[in-house]
């Protein structure tokens, strides 16, 4: 068995293995824990200057609900929202200063690799930012 990194071994990764991703990583943490997730930084699309609500973050409704998309890399958000500007924001910073009613959805160009953080989910975040307890249970 080969343990060069052209055809892989049991020690590890081969050619057919990618490397580690900023989307991976990201979707990773936010598997992980939402401290993990908090700690994490991704692509928010902002409104353009000459729109009414310019120089802010844009946001979809999905299903009667608000939802800010960001994307874990540039080139995520540049396919799904082609001429949008977008600008590398800490998740604990948006989490923050998000309205109570929005949620985050993770990458929603992609069904499959779509990941959705609800409102209440996003609540209970707040809470143990501030150090509250959430009586939810961990998001």
């Amino acid at each position: 068995m080969s343990t060069n990194e052209q055809h892989g071994s049991a020690f590890g990764r081969g050619v057919d293995q990618a490397p580690p991703t900023a989307a991976t990583e990201l979707r990773r943490r936010m598997a992980a824990s939402p401290a993990g997730f908090l700690r994490s930084a991704a692509w928010v699309p902002w409104k353009p200057e000459g729109d009414p609500e310019g120089g802010s973050v844009a946001h979809v409704v999905i299903r009667e609900k608000p939802f800010v998309p960001v994307f874990t890399d540039p080139a995520e958000l540049a396919a799904g929202l082609p001429d949008t500007e977008g600008r590398p924001v800490p998740m604990s910073e948006l989490v923050a200063a998000l309205p109570e009613e929005f949620g985050i959805v993770v990458d929603p160009t992609s069904v499959a690799e779509a990941n959705f953080l609800h409102a209440e989910v996003l609540a209970t975040m707040r809470a143990q930012m501030r150090g509250g307890t959430a009586t939810d249970g961990d998001a």
